[in-house]
């Protein structure tokens, strides 16, 4: 279905979801505006690839555990007061990292732990948002509010990383957490007065269910269009865990040094690609089945992401890393579609919790192994290996008939799987 620019509209004239869209949105350039400062701040400080990995690793890697924990937060408790402690609670914590460069007490551990807490408690407004957003607008406004969060998020990926690039240059990296702290402190104001529509909010006493952990992960395992999709987007995180190695490493070369700047640049392509194949995924329609276009998507960004190799400059970068996300952008949106067809309804919160879980993982873990690779393999070698990484999966998703079928088949039957 498309969405028109009077649905849209529509939606935004409501305050109340109007107030919350932009604290989420400025909130999320925040984020990215931090992740930028602190990869740069341990590159400039080591010099090392194996710390920027270590870093992404523990910026990363809470991810998985805290996935699963902030869905049993949003589920027994208020799920805005469980927001709005997270906010506070990650705005004290990006807030120390400037306060100790002022005082003289920074150290690179403190880099570490800041990032690690950052994202053990990442999945709890990530997943929060959406279960609110019924809560804020009419059942009719939905997919409205749906697309508009979904902008939200990649847009603060196009303009966070450019913002700091440049505000590295003039303030220092550490500094530029300083804005990230406010944009937290004002998301929490805001959920601290928003309007709800009571009656819309689910609640966890009205839901029973005797599903469990080990139902999600037979029907992961039983259900080959779940298995494959679920590997192949592995595969791709790992890719783009070694590209978030080589990325600030070869930034940095190409600007003799000082490339704080261009990094934050690429960064914003590679979103502003995202954003583009993201709001053209719901305008597409044809003869091709969700599962044919994801492994199309896949190769393709494979092989976008491969120009990188040409000539290895900036003006072969930047249209790489474009059309990654050009052709990445519509995967998650395509995908979604396929598993709410497949998984019920009653095990839905366990099954995207397993699912978000080991699609997080293999991110951090590569660049962790990326981090050690990169002084001995080189910058060629990393970039051809994310490309593989990201391609290959796209050519043997095609061999799974189930996933590249016209129709993908419904199956019910948690015995059956």
């Amino acid at each position: 279905m498309r969405l028109t620019t009077e649905a849209l509209g529509g939606v935004l004239r409501d305050g109340p979801f109007r107030s919350f869209w932009g604290a989420f949105m400025l909130s999320g350039i925040g984020d990215a505006m931090t992740k930028t400062a602190l990869v740069w701040y341990v590159l400039e400080t080591t010099n090392s690839a194996s710390a920027v990995g270590l870093l992404l690793l523990a910026y990363a890697g809470p991810v998985s555990i805290g996935g699963l924990i902030a869905g049993h937060l949003l589920d027994r408790f208020d799920r805005r007061r469980v927001m709005l402690v997270d906010n506070v609670g990650r705005g004290l914590v990006v807030a120390s990292v400037p306060i100790a460069a002022a005082t003289g007490n920074l150290m690179l551990w403190h880099v570490y732990v800041a990032a690690a807490l950052y994202g053990l408690l990442f999945m709890i407004s990530l997943a929060g948002t959406p279960t609110l957003i019924p809560s804020l607008v009419r059942k009719d406004q939905l997919n409205a509010a749906n697309s508009l969060e979904t902008l939200g998020f990649t847009v603060s990926g196009v303009a966070g990383p450019a913002l700091a690039g440049f505000l590295i240059g003039g303030i220092s990296a550490p500094y530029v957490l300083a804005v990230d702290s406010v944009t937290y402190f004002a998301f929490a104001l805001v959920l601290a007065t928003l309007p709800l529509r009571s009656e819309a909010e689910p609640t966890a006493t009205t839901k029973t269910s005797s599903y469990r952990l080990t139902d999600a992960v037979r029907l992961l395992l039983g259900n080959s269009v779940l298995l494959s999709t679920t590997l192949m987007f592995m595969a791709f995180n790992a890719g783009s865990g070694f590209l978030q190695v080589w990325l600030p490493l070869h930034a940095n070369a190409l600007a003799s040094g000082d490339g704080a700047q261009l990094y934050g640049i690429l960064l914003a392509v590679l979103a502003a690609g995202e954003t583009i194949g993201a709001l053209g995924a719901g305008t597409l329609s044809g003869p091709l089945s969700e599962g044919r276009m994801i492994c199309a998507a896949q190769i393709l960004a494979g092989l976008g992401l491969g120009l990188a190799l040409v000539g290895q400059s900036v003006w072969s970068t930047a249209p790489a890393l474009f059309l990654l996300g050009f052709f990445s952008g519509p995967m998650t949106a395509w995908a979604q579609t396929l598993r709410m067809r497949i998984i019920p309804p009653e095990l839905h919160g366990r099954s995207f919790a397993l699912l978000r879980m080991l699609m997080q993982a293999s991110a951090p873990a590569f660049s962790a192994i990326g981090g050690v690779l990169f002084p001995v393999v080189g910058l060629t070698a990393m970039i051809g290996m994310s490309v593989g990484l990201i391609a290959a999966p796209g050519v043997v998703g095609t061999r799974v008939r189930s996933l590249v079928a016209s129709t993908t088949p419904v199956d019910r039957d948690l015995g059956g799987w």
